[in-house]
């Protein structure tokens, strides 16, 4: 399952602005990815300043140095041209809806296989092989 954690200045983003980032972030992701949109997750944590946070699809943490960071968790077997492609275009919804510059909000995705990951008692399939929904 996509997980998108967004992590952002306590009191910056009121709950019109979170629901229109979260639909932003799944039809960004769907759109690139193909995948059903029931699989996408997105959480808004808030935080008083820059730091670390642990990387809930690999290992150790994902340090971050801008007001916002989103931190990404995803079924392996994408290019990371496919990747980079996913993070830019979130990167750039949360931007414009949050009203901030490009140059506050950073990211990163992990990966783990989709075989370690179920989704409504279900293992999930690869990439490129989910059912038509």
């Amino acid at each position: 399952m996509p997980y998108y954690r967004c992590l952002i200045p306590k009191d910056s983003l009121d709950y019109d602005q979170r629901r229109r980032i979260a639909t932003a972030f799944t039809d960004v992701h769907c759109g690139i990815s193909a995948a059903p949109r029931n699989f996408v997750h997105v959480a808004f944590f808030e935080v008083d300043k820059f730091g670390a946070i642990a990387d809930s699809h690999g290992s150790g943490m994902l340090e971050f140095g801008t007001p916002y960071f989103i931190a990404g968790g995803n079924r392996a077997g994408r290019s990371p041209a496919v990747r980079k492609e996913i993070l830019n275009g979130l990167i750039n919804c949360l931007s414009e809806i949050a009203s901030v510059p490009k140059e506050d909000v950073s990211g990163h995705i992990s990966e783990l296989p989709a075989s370690w990951t179920m989704e409504a008692g279900e293992v999930l399939p690869e990439p490129g092989e989910e059912p038509d929904c």
